[in-house]
């Protein structure tokens, strides 16, 4: 089973791997998560502080992408299966998807840059210009909102609070832990509130902005759809099947390098505009959209989507590991097969649930509950993906000797573990401890999702056939996006409706649905691939059975 096959050249007894066509096709992917990485840790910032928008709010319009793609990705994914062009059947998705994304993208930013302007007609980073815009128009709010604005009022009003606020923008004071628990409780947490809801206030009096700036994004998130699915099929369309979780961990460390990239260039932003409404986030957009121009020209330079495809069909036949079901592509799933499949989508549809609704709240946790700096926040980003990166070829070692099931169970378990300490992290711990120990809990739990990321993909395009593999990765999608949908949602509630000490609950929860997630992968049967003989380290790329 092991040996060499006949009909090969001297030396060829092994299957490898073809890593420069998967790197190629991962260009793609590399352009995609470029956009996913900004928009993550941008978005929750500009509809907090430039709209005004409070954490449920905002955590409806981040699940507008998820809503969107339950429908469109599997919609897509349907029509490249269908689709047969000299450029092949995933290429112009990929091709008009990109272009249509960053046009909108740069229109959506224009629409930012004006609101930025009228939030910032005052200087919101200065107490006293805050202070003064509340003594004067303060008085037309009621109820929570007036409690938070007198409470920053009465904070402001303090001497020992500005003499700190003062002290620690030169660099001059360095607090106790007793102090800093004054300064963020009394002055600093009623401070971003305040400033949220001057924010807001700016909002309401200029609708047709926030209609313009929704119906952009609206319109960048279709196009984004449009050529996530046929994207995501293109690594199956071009990998045998046995080799597909090496090829995964090749697509997703592509996708992680553009997270890298993106994680740099917005952490060189915030080193150049280090004060909350010091810029507004225009150029930002603007160098996102050429990079991912610059991806989309060289993927477009050295895929030839048909001619790899032949490739991968002539490789199959050499090692005679032609499937017989691709082949007879017009019979269903069986009854224990179509199990496993609906239990890997949901055990995607709970892992989604718990990591999302950390993820997507995980900027303004940090900064305004933790109150971390804006940038430090950034560096966690980059730990993570440099983290998940390193992790690729471990990743890959355990899938190909214990198999993907028992791989993603151990993520899971590995992940559960990371995120419990974060449940009990709270402002008024050491700062340079509690800064310490949450960036080693996102990264091991970084490990934990590169691990079930690598291999969840893999298991669902094992149960598809050659027709409808994009139809089937938008399956996947349906399965994450449902669970984005919803969860960002949940996590904003979590967060609007608990106390200041009560806010690891957010973590509880996440760590909830996670464990969910063990249970279900579990029991799911098919969709692995056979643990293999035992390699030497340097073959797990290059082979499988």
């Amino acid at each position: 089973m092991f040996g060499k096959k006949k009909g090969l050249a001297a030396g060829e007894d092994q299957m490898k791997l073809d890593f420069k066509r998967t790197l190629f096709v991962g260009f793609a992917f590399m352009g995609i998560m470029c956009f996913w990485e900004v928009y993550d840790y941008i978005m929750p910032l500009i509809l907090q502080r430039i709209f005004g928008m409070s954490y449920t709010e905002y955590g409806v319009i981040m699940a507008l992408d998820n809503m969107l793609a339950i429908f469109l990705l599997p919609l897509f994914g349907h029509l490249s299966d269908k689709r047969n062009s000299r450029m092949g059947r995933r290429t112009t998705f990929i091709l008009w998807g990109t272009i249509l994304a960053v046009a909108f993208m740069i229109c959506m930013a224009v629409v930012e840059h004006v609101e930025y302007g009228l939030v910032t007609q005052i200087d919101m980073d200065d107490p006293n210009a805050v202070y003064d815009y509340v003594v004067r128009y303060g008085s037309n709010w009621t109820g929570k909102e007036k409690a938070s604005m007198d409470a920053f009022v009465a904070g402001w009003q303090n001497a020992d609070i500005q003499t700190w606020f003062n002290g620690l923008k030169d660099g001059t004071i360095e607090l106790t832990s007793d102090q800093n628990a004054i300064y963020n409780s009394n002055f600093l947490t009623p401070f971003y509130e305040t400033q949220r809801l001057i924010a807001a206030r700016v909002r309401g009096e200029n609708v047709g902005l926030l209609v313009a700036f929704i119906i952009m994004l609206l319109a960048v998130l279709v196009a984004m759809a449009s050529y996530r699915s046929p994207a995501i099929a293109l690594m199956p369309d071009v990998t045998p099947k046995p080799l597909r979780s090496q090829a995964n961990a090749l697509i997703t460390f592509m996708g992680g390098a553009g997270g890298l990239i993106s994680i740099i260039i917005y952490t060189v932003y915030n080193m150049l505009a280090p004060e909350r409404y010091s810029a507004s986030h225009i150029w930002l957009f603007v160098v996102l959209g050429a990079i991912m121009l610059i991806m989309l020209i060289a993927f477009m330079a050295v895929v030839r989507e048909n001619k790899f495809v032949q490739m991968r069909y002539d490789e199959e036949k050499r090692w005679n590991v032609v499937d017989e079901e691709e082949v007879h592509c017009n019979e269903p799933l069986g009854k224990e097969k179509r199990l496993s499949f609906f239990l890997i989508l949901a055990t995607v549809f709970m892992w989604f649930m718990g990591w999302n609704a950390i993820k997507s709240h995980l900027t303004t946790y940090a900064t305004t509950i933790l109150k971390f700096e804006d940038s430090f926040v950034s560096v966690i980003n980059i730990l993570n993906g440099a983290g998940g990166a390193i992790a690729l070829l471990p990743v890959a070692l355990l899938a190909a000797k214990f198999g993907r099931k028992k791989t993603i169970l151990m993520g899971v378990v590995i992940a559960v573990c990371a995120f419990i300490p974060c449940i009990f992290f709270n402002d008024s711990m050491d700062k340079i401890g509690l800064m310490i120990g949450f960036t080693v809990c996102f990264l091991v739990a970084g490990f934990g999702l590169v691990i079930i990321n690598v291999n969840t993909l893999p298991m669902v395009t094992e149960l598809a056939k050659g027709s409808n593999v994009g139809q089937y990765t938008g399956y996947y999608y349906v399965a994450s996006m449902t669970a984005q949908a919803i969860t960002p949602i949940v996590g904003g509630a979590i967060l609007d409706h608990t106390g200041d000490d009560q806010k690891g609950l957010l973590f509880v929860y996440g760590i909830a649905c996670i464990a969910v997630a063990f249970v279900t992968m579990f029991f799911t049967k098919h969709g692995d691939n056979r643990p293999e003989r035992k390699k030497k380290v340097i073959e797990y790329f290059g082979e499988e059975e």
